[in-house]
């Protein structure tokens, strides 16, 4: 793996989104926070503990959990927002696949699918805004993500403390 991609990740600890905020501002602030949590899973982990299946007899990794979350985005967002081709590039191996090998690749997946669920919720005006993929509104599907992304970072920082075989915060 070439850590090109990695170190331009920033792994700081970001600030919660404030609470006087509007709703829809308030809900994409709490995305963003928890997409960048999320990342931060992956700070201090060699490329073997990125990928190893690091509490048996699960087979979830979190590079499996990078993926699934590229898959996430895809499904609720990019498309569910934004309408056109639904994919599932990895199919049912998203959470157990991925190897050394497919490190750089699946993280810039992910954050190209980041960036095009970015899009798609900038296009919506209100929370009660329906989606042309799945036609649910954008309030729903922010719900639905910021949950999506609070139990999978949980079960990330989890698989990375059994990875590091230790507490590192």
């Amino acid at each position: 793996m070439t850590a090109d991609l990695l170190s331009t990740l920033d792994f700081t600890k970001a600030s919660e989104p404030s609470p006087a905020l509007g709703m829809r501002d308030l809900l994409i602030g709490w995305l963003e926070y928890q997409r960048h949590e999320f990342l931060r899973k992956l700070r201090d982990l060699t490329s073997e503990q990125i990928v190893e299946w690091s509490v048996a007899p699960v087979e979830l990794s979190v590079l499996g959990l990078v993926r699934h979350m590229q898959q996430m985005e895809h499904v609720y967002l990019a498309w569910g927002l934004g309408g056109g081709e639904r994919h599932m590039i990895y199919g049912e191996d998203d959470y157990a696949g991925g190897s050394i090998d497919t490190i750089d690749e699946d993280l810039a997946r992910y954050l190209d699918e980041v960036a095009r669920s970015d899009a798609a919720i900038a296009v919506i005006d209100s929370l009660e805004g329906e989606g042309l993929g799945h036609g649910s509104p954008l309030g729903a599907t922010l719900v639905k993500m910021i949950h999506e992304y609070t139990l999978h970072s949980g079960q990330a920082h989890m698989l990375r403390f059994a990875a590091l075989g230790e507490i590192i915060r």
